[in-house]
């Protein structure tokens, strides 16, 4: 009888420690929330910091005027990314930081271009003037070409050497 009962026992206890691990008992849950904060992202390209011209002669036996000197850098690449919402716009303005000289104003440079967006024009002393512009969609990607060129005056320009600095902003509107 007592072997009986200690397999009893054993029994009992097996069933006690096999119910213990039941899934039902060991069973436990909990909520985990995910987050994510998505951003904006922008991003600017030009393919050069510094835009130069040379001189040139004016034509002999005619009255000096005026000519249209060529960047040698031309063309100039760029490309504007950006990640936003879509009901926004994005502009690329430039602002001259001031004119060359009393004689020699910001306005004398120019640029043309190439690519979906992008806007001709000429710089202007403290004023931003819009480079590009594009509407619609998260995703935005524009590559052209700026093809920069000075409005040599020969009659009203001082010769000297002169330098302005020109502040290219992309931003959402």
């Amino acid at each position: 009888m007592e072997k009986k009962g200690l397999r009893t026992l054993g029994l009992a206890t097996v069933l006690l420690v096999l119910a213990g691990f039941s899934p039902v008992m060991a069973q436990q849950t909990t909520d985990v929330t995910f987050q994510v904060t998505l951003a904006e992202w922008y991003d600017l390209y030009l393919g050069t910091n510094t835009v130069t011209f040379t001189d040139i002669a004016p034509t002999v036996g005619q009255t000096p005027g005026t000519v249209q000197i060529a960047a040698n850098e031309n063309p100039v690449a760029v490309r504007v990314f950006a990640i936003m919402l879509p009901a926004s716009s994005l502009s690329l303005t430039v602002t001259a930081a001031g004119d060359f000289h009393s004689t020699v104003p910001a306005s004398t440079v120019s640029w043309t271009v190439s690519g979906s967006g992008y806007q001709a024009g000429s710089l202007q002393a403290g004023t931003a003037v819009t480079v590009g512009q594009w509407t619609g969609g998260v995703f935005h990607w524009h590559e052209g070409q700026l093809n920069f060129s000075f409005l040599r005056d020969y009659v009203n320009q001082e010769p000297g050497t002169y330098s302005i600095v020109a502040t290219y902003t992309l931003s959402k509107i």
